[in-house]
């Protein structure tokens, strides 16, 4: 019968650090992805409202009109300036995500070729001691029928 690996409960605790850092990196990702397409939206909406304002100064506009306009979009790009830091951030915590899942993942590697080894060194023993057996049956019939021959 094999012994059972005594860093069993540590290989298992590393397998569950690895699938929650691998989770955790699936929700950061998830968020990044969020945080660039907010950026995005409002770039395109910052594109649309200069290419409407252009329109409207081509038509002629109020001096009091053109300075909304021109608030607006210095809200728009303050909003801009304030989601591109938000996706700086983003980015630091997918690699730091990144960083967490790659050393839970090497944790893991380490036990399981720790267990790998274990296992061997289980299958061999256990086929020696067969082997055994089977040398010391293979003997006990040999003297046997030897004590009945002579």
């Amino acid at each position: 019968m094999s012994r059972p690996f005594p860093l069993q409960t540590l290989l298992e605790l590393a397998q569950v650090n690895s699938d929650m850092a691998a989770a955790q990196l699936c929700a950061i990702n998830g968020q990044d992805r969020e945080m660039q397409e907010r950026l995005q939206l409002l770039l395109d909406y910052r594109s649309e409202y200069t290419a409407h304002l252009a329109q409207a100064t081509k038509i002629g506009m109020s001096s009091v009109d053109w300075r909304n306009f021109r608030r607006f979009i210095d809200k728009i790009d303050a909003a801009i300036v304030q989601q591109r830091d938000a996706v700086a951030l983003s980015k630091q915590r997918v690699e730091a995500g990144q960083i967490h899942w790659h050393e839970e993942q090497r944790q893991l590697k380490s036990f399981d070729t720790l267990f790998q080894r274990h296992h061997t060194t289980e299958v061999k023993r256990e086929a020696r001691q067969e082997q055994k057996e089977q040398d010391e049956f293979a003997l006990r019939g040999f003297l046997g029928r030897q004590m009945l021959v002579g």
